[in-house]
């Protein structure tokens, strides 16, 4: 009994390696971003921006101004507006400890990802070019009583844009969902490479519609639930979905697979919870290892953004949305159109928040009331005495 009680506390304590691990990287990026007064004020006045409803390219000129008189460099900028808009937490950190692991997670996520390319270049097709996923999106729409609008984005005009904060927010979506794929496969009673294969196979599907999906909705595209006053950003909706299901999936099954070793119900061959934790560590940087290429391979590459502008556009020929710009000031909010989302997409959304700059070279070109040759003179004193 005691030997039992001792294996399964070294279990549980595999298990929190990747919590510890993660502990000082977390650290270590509140660091770098910057934990000083001035960062903690600048970013005040980011997010001050962002709740307004404002893009950040609005204020780029004020933000910048308010930055140099801190001072803050532009990298730290970038940082710290990244960081307010895909903000890292705990979870993306423990992944990262992959990176400097055996290089067996490394073959065995490559392996895995050899496999997974060509079905998400297939969920592409299926999903994007044969129009599967807009006739979704029409379903929903119908069954739910949504309609579909455009809400600005407000990381537009993001200072020094760091493209690493955004991929890593995404990883732990593909991480975790190839380790829940293992619990549940695990609870079947398959021969052991029959389960393993039923894993992969499992996994390489969920994750190549999730990834087509994540990269078709990236963008201004938002449900809008009339009928109960509220708005789902559509690139929001998979992860709504997914966070709450695999998280408290995860800790039943960790939990429940970690009770069965220790009263001996377990008869597969991951009966020795030891054993068993040593297996979820290697599944899920394995997992995080396939994350890590496929943000390298598609999503840091131009593929993602043909699927979103492919998707975007069958949306916009089929209900030809509004853009609109959600604003709040004070208690006020107003929802106020700007232009189709077809215009939008033409133009690449560059007209909006751009404002023409007034200098000094400006104010002597424009044209002035005076004759030529006449003098200005100053007005005349008002009689107080009238009043």
């Amino acid at each position: 009994m005691a030997e039992d009680f001792t294996s399964l506390l070294i279990a549980v304590g595999i298990l929190l390696i990747p919590v510890i691990l993660a502990l000082p990287l977390r650290f270590w990026w509140t660091y770098r971003v910057g934990n000083e007064p001035e960062h903690v004020r600048y970013r005040r006045w980011v997010r001050q921006v962002l709740d307004a409803g404002e893009p950040l390219s609005v204020r780029r000129q004020e933000l910048d101004h308010l930055a140099r008189g801190l001072p803050i460099d532009s990298s730290r900028q970038g940082r710290i507006e990244m960081d307010v808009l895909h903000p890292l937490k705990l979870p993306h950190f423990m992944l990262l400890p992959v990176l400097i692991l055996s290089p067996l997670v490394g073959l065995i996520g490559a392996i895995i990802f050899v496999l997974l390319f060509p079905l998400i270049l297939a969920a592409e097709w299926l999903l994007i070019d044969r129009g599967i996923l807009a006739k979704v999106v029409n379903i929903v729409m119908r069954v739910m009583h949504w309609g579909i609008i455009g809400i600005h984005r407000l990381d537009t005009g993001v200072r020094d844009e760091d493209a690493m904060v955004e991929h890593m927010h995404r990883l732990p979506t593909t991480a975790f969902l190839g380790l829940f794929c293992y619990l549940i496969v695990s609870y079947m009673p398959l021969p052991t490479w029959v389960g393993i294969t039923f894993t992969v196979v499992l996994f390489l599907i969920l994750t190549s519609i999730i990834v087509i999906v994540k990269a078709a909705s990236h963008g201004e595209l938002v449900f809008a639930d009339t009928s109960q006053r509220r708005m789902q950003p559509m690139e929001r909706l998979v992860d709504d979905i997914l966070a709450p299901v695999v998280g408290l999936g995860l800790l039943f099954l960790l939990s429940r697979q970690l009770f069965l070793t220790q009263i001996g119900a377990s008869n597969s061959i991951f009966s020795d919870p030891i054993w068993f934790a040593g297996i979820v560590l290697i599944v899920l940087y394995s997992a995080a290892a396939v994350a890590i290429m496929v943000e390298i391979s598609f999503f840091a590459g131009l593929r993602s953004e043909r699927v979103r502008m492919v998707f975007q556009n069958q949306i916009v020929d089929s209900h030809d949305p509004i853009l609109y710009a959600f604003t709040r000031e004070h208690d006020r909010m107003e929802l106020n159109p700007l232009r189709s989302l077809k215009e939008h997409l033409l133009t690449n959304g560059e007209s909006i928040g751009k404002t023409e700059s007034f200098n000094f070279e400006d104010m002597l070109r424009t044209p002035s009331t005076l004759q030529e040759g006449e003098d200005a003179i100053p007005p005349a004193k008002p009689d107080l005495k009238g009043f």
